[in-house]
C-alpha cells in the first residue's frame, strides 16, 4: 500500500493529469478564488467585523454619493430580502444611512455615514493587502499576462430553447 497523506491533491491537478487542460483551468480559476474567499472573509472579520457581503455592500457605496436600492441590488449576489436585512444592520451600526428616493418614491438611497466611509476605507487596504499577498509571487509583467489571458475567456452565450 502507498504512503497515506492527509493533504489532498486540487481537483484542478487531476483533471489536468486526465482531462481537457481548459477545464483544468476553470477549475483551477475557481480554487484560487476560494482560497481568496478565504483570506477575505478571515480578514474581514478580524480586523473590520464584516462579513464579505457587507463589505461588499460598503465598497460599493461611493463616499460622498448615494446609491439607489435597486442598483446596489444589481451589484450584488444577494435577494431584495437580504440586502434589505444586510442595510438594516449596517445601518444599526451606524455604517450606512438609508432614506426614501425623492425622484421614485417607491425606491430607497443608500448613502455611506462618515463611520461607514471609515471602515470601507479601511477594510479597502484590508482587501488590497490580501490580493497583493496573493499575487506577491508574480511581477507586474506576468499579473499583466494573467490578466490578458483572463480577459481572452469568454462565456457561451445560453442556448436558445
Amino acid at each position: 500500500m502507498g504512503e497515506r497523506t492527509d493533504e489532498t491533491t486540487p481537483v484542478s491537478s487531476q483533471i489536468r493529469e486526465h482531462g481537457p487542460i481548459k477545464v483544468a483551468a476553470w477549475r483551477l480559476i475557481m480554487e484560487k478564488h476560494q482560497d481568496f474567499m478565504r483570506q477575505f472573509e478571515v480578514g474581514f472579520r478580524e480586523r473590520h467585523e464584516l462579513t464579505l457581503n457587507e463589505f461588499d455592500t460598503l465598497i460599493n457605496c461611493l463616499p460622498g454619493e448615494e446609491i439607489r436600492h435597486r442598483d446596489l441590488l444589481r451589484s450584488m449576489v444577494l435577494s431584495r430580502s437580504a440586502l434589505s436585512r444586510l442595510l438594516r444592520k449596517l445601518e444599526d451600526r451606524g455604517l450606512v444611512t438609508q432614506a426614501p428616493d425623492p425622484e421614485d418614491h417607491r425606491g430607497v438611497l443608500v448613502g455611506l455615514t462618515s463611520a461607514g466611509e471609515e471602515l470601507r476605507e479601511a477594510a479597502a487596504k484590508t482587501n488590497v493587502e490580501i490580493i497583493l499577498a496573493g499575487f506577491s509571487g508574480l511581477s507586474d509583467a506576468a499579473a499583466e499576462e494573467v490578466f490578458d489571458l483572463v480577459s481572452a475567456v469568454r462565456p457561451i452565450p445560453p442556448a436558445q430553447g
